[in-house]
């Protein structure tokens, strides 16, 4: 018996980290399943790494086939699962942030998961929120000659007779843990070395993990386009996080360590506590991280640096006040030059994003973020700098605002994200989408790096 997990390329879209970062989400559900039922086949697929065609010959022969749907890759999910099901796919189950997804419009929540079963017939269950549990149980109960999922929290359904259940939602509240991975899964030689290429101050062998979920600032207010589907902010217990660490260490002899929570920087007490916990055998571990321009302060900068961070993620979005204020952001552009200032003044990297497309851009406001991305690319510990359109995803916020505008989306699966933001612009922007769209093009290419992205544009 086999069970195939797989997260599908972009549907619109040049990745800028194909094969640099793997699939931790379907690592952790592959690892669960393994550790659970050890003669079980499960094998994990890095859906940018192969072909339409090269995809559809390893569904073949699959009898579980589990999706990790992101909204800019559901198309793709969706192709796949009719794929799946004309050659003998049994069931076939969709999770990650899409599936999390909830729409707000009018009075009324409405869960994407519901609608990807609703227009769908080839999907036959959809999994909110961490997936791995639910995975599991339902994968069980599918064995069985009478099964009854009716159990499974985080569950959306369609019994033998096509109707759609739904199940109770547990919100995702804890960071997962390096000891929950089973690393034989995962060809990680691949990956490190375009990663070398990529990060060249940062050493070869790295791991995937979280030393917190949640982001501080989305608790207080929150950016009206962010989608992670994490809502509350919680940090590992210190000392767990170092042993899990030393773990993976003893198992890969990893050198580094890429923290996947929103913003490490949001809380300097809890920083300081991993700071202060870390192994003198450890201390040579060098990390990259999230972080929040207005968070770095003098004494935050200095933890990162004593914290071993060679490269820090950090969203600037916009070099004009009136979009971050737009954007919700919660600083301005002075505190994004700080920002850089204070990390390279400690010999730290940054990776930096920009946003076109926020509720009132216009000519002028693209042309001060653009006048902000040339002043920046100056600075050589910049050394990568990506510039997205604005995107209505169905997890974000601003959601409410665009289906009252779009009505029509508030029972659709697909929210093709090119179409989705053209109709965005069309409604809150002063400028045209051609010509953000053209311009986001121009700063993408001021990036340092040879890798572009082009998030949720086609390619030209």
């Amino acid at each position: 018996m086999k069970v195939l997990l797989v997260c599908p390329s972009n549907y619109h879209g040049k990745s800028a980290t194909k094969s640099i970062y793997y699939p931790m989400g379907i690592l952790l559900v592959g690892s669960l399943l393994k550790d659970t039922l050890p003669s079980l086949e499960v094998e994990i697929l890095d859906g940018e790494l192969y072909t339409e065609s090269e995809l559809e010959e390893k569904v073949r022969g699959s009898e579980i086939l589990g999706l990790s749907a992101n909204t800019n890759n559901y198309q793709n999910c969706v192709k796949l699962a009719n794929y799946a099901k004309r050659s003998g796919t049994r069931k076939v189950i969709v999770g990650g942030p899409h599936a999390s997804a909830t729409l707000s419009y009018k009075d009324k929540k409405i869960s994407m998961a519901g609608n990807i079963l609703r227009n769908q017939p080839d999907i036959d269950a959809a999994i909110m929120y961490d997936g791995g549990q639910a995975f599991l149980q339902y994968f069980i109960e599918s064995q069985k000659m009478h099964p009854d999922y009716s159990g499974i929290n985080n569950l959306f359904w369609r019994t033998q007779e096509g109707d759609l259940q739904s199940n109770s939602v547990d919100l995702p509240t804890n960071p997962p843990r390096f000891t929950d991975m089973d690393f034989s899964l995962m060809d990680f030689g691949k990956y490190w070395k375009e990663h070398k290429r990529e990060f060249p101050d940062m050493s070869e062998q790295y791991v995937e993990g979280f030393t917190h979920v949640g982001c501080v600032w989305r608790e207080k207010r929150g950016c009206i386009f962010c989608d992670i589907p994490f809502p509350f902010n919680n940090y590992q217990a210190p000392g767990r996080f170092w042993r899990d660490l030393r773990e993976a260490r003893t198992r890969l002899n990893i050198r580094a360590f890429k923290d996947y929570g929103d913003c490490l920087t949001g809380n300097p007490e809890r920083v300081r506590a991993l700071l202060e916990a870390r192994p003198c055998d450890l201390e040579d571990m060098e990390m990259s991280c999230y972080g929040r321009s207005n968070e770095i302060t003098e004494d935050m900068a200095n933890m990162l640096r004593d914290l071993n961070v060679r490269y820090i993620y950090i969203g600037f979005d916009s070099g004009d006040d009136r979009m971050l204020k737009s954007m919700r952001e919660g600083y301005k552009v002075k505190e994004n030059h700080t920002a850089i200032e204070r990390l390279v003044r400690r010999g730290i990297n940054i990776t930096g994003s920009l946003i076109l497309g926020a509720s009132g851009e216009s000519e002028e406001t693209i042309a001060n973020t653009e006048r902000f991305a040339r002043e920046i690319v100056q600075s050589p510990n910049v050394t990568q700098l990506h510039c997205a359109i604005l995107t209505p995803f169905p997890g974000a916020p601003l959601n409410r605002n665009f289906l009252e505008d779009f009505p029509e989306f508030s029972d659709k699966d697909v929210w093709d994200t090119e179409l989705t933001t053209s109709f965005w612009i069309s409604r809150n922007c002063e400028a045209p989408y051609e010509l953000i769209e053209k311009k986001a093009r121009e700063i993408n290419e001021l990036n340092p790096s040879s890798r572009k992205r082009y998030f949720g544009m086609k390619e030209k």
